[in-house]
């Protein structure tokens, strides 16, 4: 397992930094500029504005000076919150996004995991079949859709749920989580009923029923643990997934985490913001990732000899 770590960061810090200085370059070869605005300022201000963040550098040594400061920690400052900089501003919307992220992986795994096995159990009957629609269509809904959906629905004509905001108590976070979590958790139920079903086939299922243990005894001692590698080898897309997802839904319900700031900073071509928020998202994705090979690994023992 070790070694199984040791491989995985050997690729992640090459990885996330071809991220980092592709995404620095993209984001300098995009039109405009963090100083163009309704109002255009005068040349002059314009010239000392460049001076004074050093873009009128060449592009190459605010890439180097870009690098340099990131591995100390330093985000730099924001263009456009010139009040702030970019770690500020990480550090206020992060925890939001790590909870809303957290909540729809724990909704969805619960929820995938449990229609999965519910379908495995009725494999070929009406309930099996009408369980694994329901999950294509959770699949193949974006968050886009489903967000202003849910707020449409239980925010506005029922009134039953807040629709923007943060506010006290955990019901203005029901209608993100759960957008968030519906695309992952039909996946999850797909993965997970098409690795049961095989796994119930097999012999030493056959044989545990043969001794007469409970079915019960036989499906979650026996069977689960084999049928959700498929599951464990997913969680790394289904986090990327999340992370990305969230853009859109904090944009969707007004909440002040990373994927607003994200937006706000893309559109305002707040450099160091946008570089900040995808340098944070790729490093989350790749430990993410790591974490899912570990789980990989703890269930099927093979993996740790690859």
């Amino acid at each position: 397992m070790l070694a199984l770590i040791a491989r995985r960061l050997m690729t992640a810090v090459p990885t996330l930094l071809a991220i980092i200085v592709a995404s620095f370059f993209l984001m300098r070869v995009a039109p405009g500029g963090p100083f163009d605005g309704e109002r255009p300022l005068s040349p002059e201000t314009q010239a000392a504005l460049q001076i004074a963040y050093g873009l009128d550098k060449p592009l190459w040594e605010q890439a180097w000076l870009y690098l340099s400061r990131l591995a100390q920690g330093d985000f730099g400052p924001s263009l456009v919150y010139r009040d702030f900089t970019v770690t500020e501003l990480v550090a206020q919307g992060l925890p939001l996004s790590l909870m809303l992220g957290g909540l729809a992986i724990i909704l969805a795994l619960f929820v995938g995991i449990s229609v999965g096995l519910f379908a495995a159990v009725k494999a070929g009957k009406t309930a099996d079949k009408a369980m694994m629609i329901m999950a294509t269509v959770a699949t193949a809904l974006p968050t886009f859709v489903t967000g202003p959906a849910l707020a449409l629905f239980f925010g506005l004509w029922l009134g039953l749920l807040p629709v923007s905001g943060a506010g006290e108590g955990l019901s203005w976070l029901l209608m993100p989580v759960v957008a968030l979590a519906l695309p992952v958790s039909g996946a999850i139920a797909k993965l997970t009923r098409a690795g049961l079903a095989t796994v119930l086939k097999q012999d030493h299922i056959r044989t545990a029923r043969a001794r007469g243990l409970p079915e019960i005894k036989i499906l979650f001692k026996h069977g689960l643990r084999p049928a959700l590698v498929p599951v464990a080898s997913y969680l790394g897309p289904a986090a990327a997934s999340l992370l990305t997802g969230a853009v859109v839904v904090e944009t969707v319900f007004g909440l002040p985490g990373l994927g607003r700031y994200f937006v706000q900073g893309a559109l305002n071509r707040d450099y160091p913001l946008v570089l900040g928020v995808v340098t944070l998202y790729a490093a989350l994705i790749i430990l993410f990732n790591l974490f899912s090979d570990l789980i990989y690994g703890w269930l099927d023992p093979r993996m740790r000899e690859e």
